[in-house]
């Protein structure tokens, strides 16, 4: 249990010229404000501002964060006020304290939105001071450690919140041994049975291939030995709840996933890590498409280190971190080890590394709500992340199972609105394409092109649906509500027939050939006795013969039609037509269910497109930008009777 005399003597450990008797201070102040309280456990509150701070020092950061880690619970106690704090401390710490306090006017307004006003605060305080959230996961980790003195449904109420939230937010800060420990805890108690099975067999199997840990290493430490290179070389047991999650991923048994040997290899400089990679590859087979380089192309977390997997010995597999001391210890403690080789103050390559937590104020100027920011936050922290590149060799970061439309928004909020195409690795792709890691993505753009709402069906980072709903709000003047990555809120099927006419049971339509008339044209009928409605333009010069023959019937285009449209696209045969079509009716956000072309002679090609609309407006959008292509004749809605 941790005390004050033993949290000094760790500060004065990295920090002699601390001043020591602001902690004290601080001490004292939370001890008389916590007097009275008590833990769930029954024990003393002043234990868990001790048990932060002790971990804030274990972290080597700062006199203020240190202070502030003792008095982070003081202000929502009601007796405190952060001028006080500021009067008898400082600025800073009164500004830390405050960014890790609840909202208390928001409590009686309901847990949900308590939490989520609570946790905007704290994150918009973070992008001022990044020290806000490394003590908040701090406080988190000290609460997980202790969670089991709380009600089931507490547990894990609190448990998803440290799953979606906190966990995800220590890996983008780097703090892999924060990250692992709460994600371990949280997954202890959402599903209680899968963690304790997974524990178990973790344990027994660790016992069983201690020997052949112990001989793979020693074979590897001989081998470098004799190549002169000064390494550690360190046998590792991945983490339980990374072990379930990689089990999920490659729908693998437990067997086939611990089965796998880990190791590290801890080198004095980057030229050896190299070096170590070349050992391994003579005296092993190294296992293709495996080896990733994250020291050429480190991860926007500052993770950096060298990944392999080989076949070894008797046909064991062996997965390979090799990394320098300094690259290890990032890995481990991120953002607090950046603190030990450089000044976080001045060094701008390190606040380009966190440029992410910049984002947060264009979240929330974009998102409206807090729940609305916070789902935010979830759609881009909770993915595994995919590096890509601009065609200038510019590193574009986005979650896993992103598509050019959410890269051209990460880019810039201009470019993606302007978005009418995409090219990856040299050849056109559909805007719904998933991108991968190492992916060059051109995106193409067009002055006319604008926002659609289908695009809200394929984009997957909050910044891209935030610009589109926002755009979508301005233009429709009609809320386009909150809605997560996936989820399908296309208008359901309507009955009704792209056609409104009166007086006649059951229509049926064809297309007057004379004059091809399209959504937002004015249009006419003329009944035949069979009840077949021949639709023409208004200003067709043939309909007068129609009268003679035939009843003619109003008709207007159907404004909410939402359904399938058959569109038929006559245009001159030429390399690349159906690419450039394929491409138009994906950048307006159009799916597709049937799609062909043929060769119908003289030189000309026709192209047939089944497709989903939402409104008369998306229709008349879609064959706008098809009939601007190169060499496109005619384009008409080839079945009014869908």
């Amino acid at each position: 249990m941790a005390d004050i005399n033993t949290i000094i003597k760790k500060v004065k450990s990295y920090n002699p010229d601390a001043d020591i008797s602001m902690i004290q201070k601080a001490y004292e102040t939370a001890e008389r404000v916590h007097r009275d309280e008590k833990r769930s456990s029954g024990e003393p509150f002043i234990i868990h501002p001790l048990e932060v701070a002790s971990l804030v020092a274990d972290f080597k950061m700062d006199v203020d964060s240190v202070c502030a880690a003792l008095l982070h619970d003081v202000v929502e106690t009601e007796t405190t006020p952060l001028k006080m704090l500021e009067e008898n401390f400082s600025k800073d710490v009164a500004l830390l304290v405050d960014g890790m306090t609840k909202i208390t006017e928001f409590k009686s307004k309901g847990r949900e939105l308590y939490q989520a006003e609570s946790m905007r605060k704290m994150l918009m305080a973070t992008a001022k001071d990044i020290r806000v959230i490394v003590i908040k996961l701090l406080d988190k980790l000290h609460n997980m450690r202790t969670l089991e003195h709380l009600p089931e449904e507490k547990q894990k109420r609190i448990s998803k919140e440290v799953m979606e939230i906190y966990a995800p937010i220590a890996y983008r800060l780097g703090i892999e041994k924060i990250k692992d420990e709460l994600e371990n805890l949280a997954f202890r108690y959402l599903q209680p049975e899968e963690y304790r099975e997974i524990e178990e067999k973790v344990r027994r199997n660790i016992k069983l291939r201690e020997e052949d840990m112990r001989k793979i290493k020693k074979i590897l430490e001989n081998e470098l030995k004799e190549d002169k290179i000064d390494a550690e070389v360190v046998g590792r047991v991945k983490s339980i709840f990374s072990i379930y999650r990689k089990m999920l991923r490659k729908n693998r048994t437990f067997e086939e996933i611990f089965d796998v040997l880990a190791l590290r290899v801890i080198v004095p400089n980057e030229e050896d890590c190299y070096k170590v990679l070349g050992v391994m590859h003579r005296i092993w087979t190294p296992i293709p498409r495996r080896f990733k380089d994250y020291i050429a192309l480190p991860k926007t977390n500052m993770y950096r280190s060298l990944h392999d997997v080989v076949i070894g010995p008797e046909g064991a597999i062996i997965e390979v971190q090799i990394r320098t001391k300094e690259m290890d210890e990032i890995a481990e403690e991120g953002i607090a080890a950046h603190w030990k080789y450089k000044n976080i103050i001045t060094d701008e390559e390190f606040d380009k590394k966190l440029s992410w937590i910049k984002q947060i104020m264009d979240w929330q100027q974009e998102s409206g709500t807090a729940k609305d920011f916070i789902e935010s936050i979830e759609i881009d922290f909770f993915k595994d992340e995919i590096y890509t590149f601009t065609p200038k060799g510019t590193i574009i970061e986005l979650p896993k199972g992103a598509t050019p439309l959410d890269f051209a928004y990460a880019v810039h909020s201009e470019l993606g609105d302007n978005c009418m195409g995409a090219k990856v690795n040299g050849t056109f792709v559909s805007l719904r394409t998933e991108l991968r890691t190492g992916d060059v993505v051109e995106i193409l753009t067009s002055k006319s092109q604008r926002p659609v709402r289908g695009w809200l069906n394929i984009v997957k980072t909050s910044k891209a649906m935030n610009k589109i709903r926002k755009y979508l709000q301005e233009t429709e003047k009609i809320p386009v509500g909150s809605k997560k990555s996936g989820e399908d809120k296309t208008p359901q099927k309507q009955k009704a027939g792209i056609i409104i006419v009166k007086g006649i049971k059951n229509p049926s339509f064809k297309l007057a050939q004379c004059c091809l008339s399209n959504p937002g044209d004015a249009i006419v009928g003329f009944a035949a006795k069979t009840g077949m409605i021949t639709v023409h333009r208004k200003d067709c010069d043939k309909i007068a013969n129609e009268k003679i023959t035939k009843k003619k019937v109003k008709l207007e285009w159907r404004s909410d039609y939402s359904d399938f449209v058959e569109l038929k696209v006559n245009a001159i045969d030429r390399v690349g037509l159906l690419a450039d079509v394929l491409n138009t009716i994906a950048a307006t956000g159009t799916n597709l269910q049937t799609a062909n072309a043929k060769m119908i002679g003289n030189g000309m090609a026709e192209c047939t497109f089944k497709a989903k609309v939402y409104d008369l407006e998306h229709i008349k959008h879609l064959i706008q930008r098809i009939s601007k292509l190169q060499g496109i004749k005619k384009i008409y809605i080839e079945n009014l009777g869908i």
